[in-house]
Protein backbone atom coordinates (compact mmCIF):
# COMPACT_ATOMS: atom_id res chain seq x y z
CA UNK A 1 0.00 0.00 0.00
CA UNK A 2 3.07 2.22 0.90
CA UNK A 3 4.63 1.52 -2.34
CA UNK A 4 1.79 2.14 -4.25
CA UNK A 5 0.95 5.86 -2.52
CA UNK A 6 4.60 6.62 -2.86
CA UNK A 7 3.75 5.65 -6.66
CA UNK A 8 0.73 8.10 -7.03
CA UNK A 9 3.01 11.02 -5.11
CA UNK A 10 5.44 10.12 -7.76
CA UNK A 11 2.95 11.09 -10.55
CA UNK A 12 1.81 14.03 -8.63
CA UNK A 13 4.69 16.07 -8.87
CA UNK A 14 5.73 15.24 -12.11
CA UNK A 15 2.57 16.11 -13.45
CA UNK A 16 2.64 19.14 -11.45
CA UNK A 17 6.09 20.25 -13.01
CA UNK A 18 4.64 19.82 -16.47
CA UNK A 19 1.62 22.46 -15.20
CA UNK A 20 3.88 25.04 -14.39
CA UNK A 21 5.18 24.91 -18.09
CA UNK A 22 1.41 25.64 -19.16
CA UNK A 23 1.23 29.27 -20.63
CA UNK A 24 -2.07 30.69 -19.41
CA UNK A 25 -3.31 30.71 -15.58
CA UNK A 26 -6.61 29.39 -16.54
CA UNK A 27 -4.90 26.88 -18.04
CA UNK A 28 -2.63 26.56 -15.38
CA UNK A 29 -5.77 26.73 -12.34
CA UNK A 30 -7.71 24.04 -14.30
CA UNK A 31 -5.18 21.01 -14.46
CA UNK A 32 -4.02 21.83 -10.96
CA UNK A 33 -7.72 20.90 -9.70
CA UNK A 34 -7.90 18.71 -12.30
CA UNK A 35 -4.75 16.11 -10.79
CA UNK A 36 -5.76 16.85 -7.31
CA UNK A 37 -8.96 15.30 -8.18
CA UNK A 38 -7.15 12.31 -10.15
CA UNK A 39 -4.83 11.76 -7.26
CA UNK A 40 -7.17 11.70 -4.30
CA UNK A 41 -8.99 8.98 -6.41
CA UNK A 42 -6.53 7.02 -7.07
CA UNK A 43 -5.55 7.29 -3.05
CA UNK A 44 -9.21 5.93 -2.55
CA UNK A 45 -8.77 2.91 -4.82
CA UNK A 46 -8.02 0.23 -2.86
CA UNK A 47 -7.84 -2.40 -5.66
CA UNK A 48 -4.47 -2.94 -6.86
CA UNK A 49 -5.83 -4.13 -10.20
CA UNK A 50 -7.75 -0.79 -10.16
CA UNK A 51 -5.95 1.34 -8.90
CA UNK A 52 -2.96 0.37 -11.59
CA UNK A 53 -5.85 0.69 -14.42
CA UNK A 54 -6.58 4.39 -13.19
CA UNK A 55 -2.76 5.21 -12.82
CA UNK A 56 -2.35 4.21 -16.41
CA UNK A 57 -4.44 6.84 -17.50
CA UNK A 58 -3.25 9.26 -15.06
CA UNK A 59 0.45 8.44 -17.06
CA UNK A 60 -1.08 8.94 -20.52
CA UNK A 61 -2.42 12.09 -19.74
CA UNK A 62 0.83 13.34 -18.39
CA UNK A 63 2.39 11.92 -21.25
CA UNK A 64 0.34 14.58 -23.78
CA UNK A 65 1.03 17.34 -21.31
CA UNK A 66 4.66 16.33 -21.75
CA UNK A 67 4.44 16.28 -25.70
CA UNK A 68 1.99 19.52 -25.65
CA UNK A 69 5.06 21.48 -23.98
CA UNK A 70 7.32 20.31 -25.93
CA UNK A 71 5.30 21.53 -29.10
CA UNK A 72 3.35 18.92 -30.54
CA UNK A 73 0.12 20.88 -31.89
CA UNK A 74 -2.20 17.71 -31.64
CA UNK A 75 -1.33 17.29 -28.35
CA UNK A 76 -1.73 20.95 -27.35
CA UNK A 77 -4.82 20.66 -28.65
CA UNK A 78 -5.85 18.15 -26.36
CA UNK A 79 -5.02 20.27 -23.47
CA UNK A 80 -7.04 23.06 -24.69
CA UNK A 81 -9.97 20.86 -25.62
CA UNK A 82 -10.06 19.36 -21.97
CA UNK A 83 -9.35 22.38 -20.04
CA UNK A 84 -12.16 24.31 -22.25
CA UNK A 85 -14.53 21.63 -22.00
CA UNK A 86 -14.37 20.31 -25.92
CA UNK A 87 -13.71 17.09 -24.18
CA UNK A 88 -13.89 15.17 -21.36
CA UNK A 89 -15.85 15.77 -17.80
CA UNK A 90 -16.21 19.73 -18.26
CA UNK A 91 -17.72 19.09 -21.82
CA UNK A 92 -20.60 17.11 -19.58
CA UNK A 93 -20.90 19.67 -17.07
CA UNK A 94 -21.06 22.11 -19.68
CA UNK A 95 -23.84 20.58 -21.34
CA UNK A 96 -26.03 19.69 -18.15
CA UNK A 97 -27.64 23.04 -17.53
CA UNK A 98 -29.55 22.86 -21.09
CA UNK A 99 -30.22 18.90 -21.29
CA UNK A 100 -33.63 20.36 -19.30
CA UNK A 101 -36.29 23.23 -20.08
CA UNK A 102 -38.25 23.65 -16.92
CA UNK A 103 -40.71 25.37 -18.95
CA UNK A 104 -41.54 23.35 -21.36
CA UNK A 105 -44.22 20.40 -20.20
CA UNK A 106 -42.35 16.55 -20.09
CA UNK A 107 -43.43 14.61 -23.20
CA UNK A 108 -45.79 11.60 -22.87
CA UNK A 109 -44.36 8.50 -22.44
CA UNK A 110 -44.06 6.11 -25.20
CA UNK A 111 -45.01 3.12 -22.99
CA UNK A 112 -48.09 4.38 -20.89
CA UNK A 113 -46.49 2.38 -17.96
CA UNK A 114 -43.52 3.58 -17.69
CA UNK A 115 -42.31 7.17 -16.75
CA UNK A 116 -38.84 6.31 -18.22
CA UNK A 117 -39.78 5.82 -21.76
CA UNK A 118 -40.48 9.71 -22.53
CA UNK A 119 -38.63 11.08 -25.53
CA UNK A 120 -35.67 13.16 -24.52
CA UNK A 121 -35.98 16.81 -23.62
CA UNK A 122 -35.47 19.01 -26.26
CA UNK A 123 -34.44 22.60 -24.85
CA UNK A 124 -34.26 25.72 -27.11
CA UNK A 125 -30.55 25.69 -26.60
CA UNK A 126 -29.81 22.66 -27.43
CA UNK A 127 -32.47 22.75 -30.50
CA UNK A 128 -29.61 25.14 -31.72
CA UNK A 129 -26.97 23.54 -30.97
CA UNK A 130 -27.83 20.48 -32.24
CA UNK A 131 -29.27 21.88 -35.70
CA UNK A 132 -26.20 24.18 -36.13
CA UNK A 133 -22.71 23.16 -38.26
CA UNK A 134 -20.74 25.36 -36.23
CA UNK A 135 -20.98 23.10 -32.77
CA UNK A 136 -21.30 20.36 -34.47
CA UNK A 137 -18.36 18.08 -34.83
CA UNK A 138 -19.83 16.75 -38.27
CA UNK A 139 -22.94 18.38 -39.80
CA UNK A 140 -26.17 19.61 -38.02
CA UNK A 141 -29.49 17.80 -38.26
CA UNK A 142 -32.49 19.01 -39.53
CA UNK A 143 -35.21 19.88 -36.36
CA UNK A 144 -37.67 17.38 -37.84
CA UNK A 145 -35.32 14.79 -37.58
CA UNK A 146 -35.04 15.32 -33.87
CA UNK A 147 -38.72 14.67 -33.46
CA UNK A 148 -38.75 12.18 -35.40
CA UNK A 149 -35.34 10.21 -36.07
CA UNK A 150 -34.39 9.29 -39.47
CA UNK A 151 -33.14 5.48 -37.98
CA UNK A 152 -36.94 5.12 -36.95
CA UNK A 153 -38.85 2.44 -39.31
CA UNK A 154 -42.09 3.98 -40.94
CA UNK A 155 -43.56 0.76 -38.89
CA UNK A 156 -43.71 3.22 -35.88
CA UNK A 157 -46.08 5.13 -37.58
CA UNK A 158 -49.86 3.00 -36.88
CA UNK A 159 -51.25 5.00 -39.99
CA UNK A 160 -48.12 3.68 -42.32
CA UNK A 161 -48.84 0.96 -44.57
CA UNK A 162 -45.82 -1.10 -43.03
CA UNK A 163 -47.93 -0.52 -39.76
CA UNK A 164 -51.23 -2.19 -41.52
CA UNK A 165 -49.27 -4.91 -42.91
CA UNK A 166 -46.66 -6.35 -40.49
CA UNK A 167 -48.63 -5.31 -37.44
CA UNK A 168 -47.51 -2.20 -34.82
CA UNK A 169 -44.12 -1.53 -34.03
CA UNK A 170 -42.69 -2.71 -30.42
CA UNK A 171 -42.63 0.49 -27.87
CA UNK A 172 -39.71 -0.69 -26.33
CA UNK A 173 -37.47 -1.06 -29.44
CA UNK A 174 -39.13 2.96 -30.58
CA UNK A 175 -37.46 4.18 -27.22
CA UNK A 176 -34.33 2.50 -27.22
CA UNK A 177 -33.83 4.21 -31.11
CA UNK A 178 -34.93 7.63 -30.17
CA UNK A 179 -32.47 7.47 -26.69
CA UNK A 180 -29.75 5.98 -29.03
CA UNK A 181 -30.28 8.91 -31.53
CA UNK A 182 -30.72 11.61 -29.21
CA UNK A 183 -27.07 10.62 -27.38
CA UNK A 184 -25.18 10.03 -30.38
CA UNK A 185 -25.59 13.27 -32.04
CA UNK A 186 -25.10 14.85 -27.74
CA UNK A 187 -21.85 13.24 -28.37
CA UNK A 188 -21.53 15.59 -31.60
CA UNK A 189 -22.05 18.59 -30.02
CA UNK A 190 -19.41 21.25 -28.83
CA UNK A 191 -21.37 23.22 -25.79
CA UNK A 192 -20.96 26.93 -25.79
CA UNK A 193 -18.81 28.73 -23.32
CA UNK A 194 -21.61 31.18 -22.26
CA UNK A 195 -24.63 32.35 -23.51
CA UNK A 196 -25.44 36.11 -24.50
CA UNK A 197 -28.36 38.55 -25.63
CA UNK A 198 -28.07 39.99 -29.18
CA UNK A 199 -30.49 43.14 -28.86
CA UNK A 200 -29.27 44.45 -32.70
CA UNK A 201 -31.14 41.40 -34.40
CA UNK A 202 -27.63 41.68 -36.70
CA UNK A 203 -27.37 38.38 -38.63
CA UNK A 204 -23.54 38.33 -38.67
CA UNK A 205 -23.31 38.56 -34.97
CA UNK A 206 -19.55 39.83 -33.36
CA UNK A 207 -18.98 38.88 -29.83
CA UNK A 208 -18.89 42.38 -28.99
CA UNK A 209 -22.51 42.91 -29.92
CA UNK A 210 -24.02 40.16 -27.49
CA UNK A 211 -24.37 41.12 -23.89
CA UNK A 212 -23.48 38.36 -21.22
CA UNK A 213 -23.46 40.11 -18.15
CA UNK A 214 -26.13 38.62 -15.50
CA UNK A 215 -28.57 41.90 -15.49
CA UNK A 216 -29.22 42.05 -19.73
CA UNK A 217 -29.71 37.92 -19.41
CA UNK A 218 -31.96 38.36 -16.16
CA UNK A 219 -33.79 40.91 -17.88
CA UNK A 220 -34.10 38.60 -20.80
CA UNK A 221 -34.93 35.63 -19.35
CA UNK A 222 -32.33 33.45 -20.35
CA UNK A 223 -30.78 30.99 -17.76
CA UNK A 224 -26.94 31.22 -17.60
CA UNK A 225 -24.79 28.71 -18.32
CA UNK A 226 -22.09 26.70 -16.38
CA UNK A 227 -18.96 29.01 -17.44
CA UNK A 228 -21.15 32.21 -17.32
CA UNK A 229 -19.88 35.89 -15.94
CA UNK A 230 -15.93 34.20 -16.31
CA UNK A 231 -14.86 35.82 -19.68
CA UNK A 232 -12.88 32.78 -20.79
CA UNK A 233 -14.61 32.95 -24.81
CA UNK A 234 -13.64 37.27 -24.37
CA UNK A 235 -9.48 35.15 -23.46
CA UNK A 236 -9.84 33.07 -25.92
CA UNK A 237 -10.42 35.59 -28.48
CA UNK A 238 -7.98 37.99 -26.87
CA UNK A 239 -5.06 35.73 -26.73
CA UNK A 240 -6.09 34.30 -30.66
CA UNK A 241 -6.25 37.43 -31.95
CA UNK A 242 -3.66 40.10 -30.21
CA UNK A 243 -1.42 37.16 -28.22
CA UNK A 244 -2.64 38.95 -24.96
CA UNK A 245 -4.95 39.06 -22.07
CA UNK A 246 -8.16 40.70 -21.60
CA UNK A 247 -7.35 44.24 -20.20
CA UNK A 248 -3.16 44.31 -20.81
CA UNK A 249 -0.94 45.67 -22.81
CA UNK A 250 1.48 42.46 -22.20
CA UNK A 251 2.21 40.00 -24.28
CA UNK A 252 0.76 36.90 -22.89
CA UNK A 253 2.98 34.40 -24.71
CA UNK A 254 6.93 36.64 -24.75
CA UNK A 255 8.54 34.86 -22.04
CA UNK A 256 7.16 31.13 -22.84
CA UNK A 257 9.48 28.36 -24.30
CA UNK A 258 7.00 27.63 -26.55
CA UNK A 259 6.82 30.46 -29.94
CA UNK A 260 3.86 33.07 -29.85
CA UNK A 261 3.32 32.15 -33.10
CA UNK A 262 2.55 28.66 -32.48
CA UNK A 263 0.25 29.16 -29.23
CA UNK A 264 -1.44 31.87 -31.06
CA UNK A 265 -2.50 29.31 -33.78
CA UNK A 266 -3.54 26.79 -31.52
CA UNK A 267 -6.24 29.36 -29.79
CA UNK A 268 -6.98 30.18 -32.87
CA UNK A 269 -7.41 26.31 -33.48
CA UNK A 270 -9.64 26.31 -30.57
CA UNK A 271 -11.79 29.40 -31.60
CA UNK A 272 -13.29 27.50 -34.41
CA UNK A 273 -14.31 24.88 -31.50
CA UNK A 274 -16.11 27.40 -29.37
CA UNK A 275 -19.70 27.75 -30.48
CA UNK A 276 -21.11 31.16 -29.45
CA UNK A 277 -25.01 30.20 -28.66
CA UNK A 278 -26.87 33.95 -28.65
CA UNK A 279 -30.75 34.48 -27.55
CA UNK A 280 -32.22 36.38 -30.23
CA UNK A 281 -33.94 39.12 -28.51
CA UNK A 282 -37.12 40.45 -28.40
CA UNK A 283 -39.12 37.98 -27.65
CA UNK A 284 -41.06 38.55 -30.44
CA UNK A 285 -38.15 36.70 -32.88
CA UNK A 286 -39.68 33.35 -30.98
CA UNK A 287 -41.45 30.62 -33.38
CA UNK A 288 -43.92 27.89 -32.94
CA UNK A 289 -42.69 24.40 -33.12
CA UNK A 290 -45.22 21.83 -33.30
CA UNK A 291 -47.90 23.42 -31.31
CA UNK A 292 -45.39 24.71 -28.95
CA UNK A 293 -43.91 28.54 -28.38
CA UNK A 294 -40.27 28.19 -28.61
CA UNK A 295 -37.27 31.37 -28.20
CA UNK A 296 -35.14 31.30 -31.04
CA UNK A 297 -31.23 30.67 -29.95
CA UNK A 298 -28.39 31.33 -32.65
CA UNK A 299 -25.30 29.54 -32.75
CA UNK A 300 -22.28 30.93 -34.92
CA UNK A 301 -18.66 31.18 -34.77
CA UNK A 302 -16.69 34.58 -33.86
CA UNK A 303 -16.29 36.74 -37.11
CA UNK A 304 -12.94 36.90 -35.67
CA UNK A 305 -11.86 33.72 -36.37
CA UNK A 306 -12.55 33.91 -40.37
CA UNK A 307 -10.65 37.10 -40.44
CA UNK A 308 -7.01 35.38 -38.71
CA UNK A 309 -7.33 32.54 -41.10
CA UNK A 310 -7.42 35.24 -44.32
CA UNK A 311 -3.90 35.68 -45.89
CA UNK A 312 -3.91 38.39 -48.23
CA UNK A 313 -1.60 38.92 -51.04
CA UNK A 314 1.59 41.15 -50.58
CA UNK A 315 1.85 43.40 -54.18
CA UNK A 316 5.04 41.56 -54.62
CA UNK A 317 2.97 38.10 -54.66
CA UNK A 318 0.82 39.46 -56.90
CA UNK A 319 3.03 40.76 -59.64
CA UNK A 320 5.19 37.49 -59.33
CA UNK A 321 1.60 35.50 -60.28
CA UNK A 322 1.02 37.55 -62.63
CA UNK A 323 4.42 37.06 -64.62
CA UNK A 324 3.67 33.25 -63.91
CA UNK A 325 0.50 33.20 -65.05
CA UNK A 326 1.40 35.12 -68.43
CA UNK A 327 4.75 33.07 -69.21
CA UNK A 328 2.62 30.28 -71.04
CA UNK A 329 0.89 32.65 -73.20
CA UNK A 330 4.20 34.55 -74.06
CA UNK A 331 5.79 30.65 -75.20
CA UNK A 332 2.60 29.56 -77.18
CA UNK A 333 3.23 32.97 -79.03
CA UNK A 334 6.56 32.23 -79.77
CA UNK A 335 5.56 28.58 -80.59
CA UNK A 336 2.99 29.85 -83.33
CA UNK A 337 5.21 32.71 -84.80
CA UNK A 338 7.80 30.06 -85.40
Amino acid sequence: MAADANAVFSLYRAFHREIRLLPTNYLRHFYKIKLGDDARALLRVYDLHQRAKRMKRVQKELNNLRLANRGLAIKFDHVLDLAYGRKGKLRWELLEPIMTDPASPLPDPIIPSVQASRPPVLSPELAALMTSNVSHKTKGIPHQHILHPPILPNRADPGSYEARILGPFSKRREVNIRRKYFNDNIRMIYPPLDVGVDREQNPTLHSQERRVDAETLQQAGVRPLALQGLGLFEEVLSLATTGRLLNSDEPAFANHHLSPRFLRRRFISLLRRLPMLTYLHPREQSKKIDGLITRVYTATLSPEQDSLHTNFAHETDVAWFNTIKAEPRARNRRAHAR
